[in-house]
């Protein structure tokens, strides 16, 4: 019992520190009712944490500290040649007038690495360091269908294929027709199967050493429709895909 202590009090310490982030800030009462934990326990917490200067104190409201700046910044730049990708993603960002997004897998999950932002850009879910389900968005999609078989088998076990809107995959067969769609065009399309109206275009980056993550460019329904979502978004996002793979092959990888 007293070797679980330390990894509960962590467990605590990182809930208390996501409620503050989706909240937008919080107060010792008001994470005393959303995370139902006795208030003496939650002001330990956040007096500890704000000592340690991750949390900032403004009349009783919590919010993170710049100090998560430097984790943050940190474990991007481990992300595999990131800064690479970022003036292809710029590009395809002032062609489309929407974002793109450079994802990659961590844990069985999407993680959102890089980004362009065109003129026209919407952002309704996203923003760097967001995690998502990678049956749901198109970007999760390109890199299950790169994935090994057994390493895809690994990931539903873990997460499952959680349903989002009326359109999302959430069985083993739909995944695996959309893997073989996937891999025969080179691309993959998101339909309003994480955000009804929202839809995207991705196609994964992979070179012979394996897979580094996959371009997605995403935008409402209203703009992507008709022959520039099913054709020339997707010629335009492969395109994007492969000068990333002559860039990374330039640097010697194969």
């Amino acid at each position: 019992m007293t070797a679980d202590v330390p990894l509960t009090t962590a467990a605590r310490a990182f809930e208390i520190l996501e409620h503050i982030r989706e909240a937008g800030g919080a107060s010792v009462s008001e994470l005393t009712d959303a995370l139902e934990l006795p208030k003496s326990t939650v002001h330990d917490y956040v007096t500890t944490l704000t000592r340690l200067g991750y949390l900032t104190n403004d009349g009783g409201e919590y919010d993170l500290s710049l100090a998560f700046l430097t984790h943050g910044t940190y474990a991007r730049n481990g992300v595999a040649y990131a800064d690479r990708v970022e003036p292809a993603l710029e590009r395809l960002a002032d062609e489309t007038g929407e974002i793109v997004w450079y994802i990659v897998e961590e844990r069985g999950k999407g993680v959102y690495a890089g980004k362009g932002i065109g003129t026209d850009a919407l952002q309704p879910y996203a923003s760097i360091g967001t995690r998502s389900a990678l049956h749901t968005i198109a970007g999760g999609k390109a890199i299950l269908a790169a994935l090994p078989d057994d390493r895809v088998d690994e990931i539903v076990a873990e997460h499952g294929l959680e349903r989002q809107t009326e359109r999302t995959i959430t069985t083993r067969d739909e995944l695996e027709d959309a893997r073989n769609r996937i891999r025969e065009r080179g691309y993959a399309l998101n339909d309003g199967e994480n955000i009804d109206g929202w839809r995207a275009v991705a196609s994964p980056v992979v070179l012979e050493d394996g897979l580094y993550g996959a371009i997605a460019v995403a935008g409402p329904e209203n703009r992507l429709q008709g022959e520039y979502f099913t054709e020339t978004l997707p010629d335009l996002t492969v395109g994007t895909a492969n000068e990333v793979r002559l860039q990374l092959r330039s640097l010697g990888l194969e």
